[in-house]
């Protein structure tokens, strides 16, 4: 076989492969996405509203400045090393 015999069927093999992963890649988001419609059309849930209130950010300063001070003396820490 010639050079150029062999280097039209490698180039036909490499579209063909690619090709392929590409439709296979395709109909993998296609199916992803029908799926993640079909959950939320089912699951119509929202959790932001149902979270509980001790989850709630404190409106009090004294813990974060608690926290502030406990990572200042960490870093504090770190550098003295």
């Amino acid at each position: 076989m010639q050079v150029s015999n062999l280097l039209m069927e490698g180039a036909n093999l490499m579209l063909l492969g690619m090709g392929s992963v590409f439709v296979f890649l395709t109909i993998l988001v296609l199916a992803m996405s029908a799926v993640a419609y079909l959950v939320r059309t089912i699951f119509k849930d929202d959790t932001r509203e149902t979270l509980s209130p001790q989850l709630a950010v404190p409106q009090s300063g004294t813990e974060g400045d608690e926290i502030i001070a406990v990572i200042s003396a960490a870093i504090n820490r770190y550098r003295a090393k």
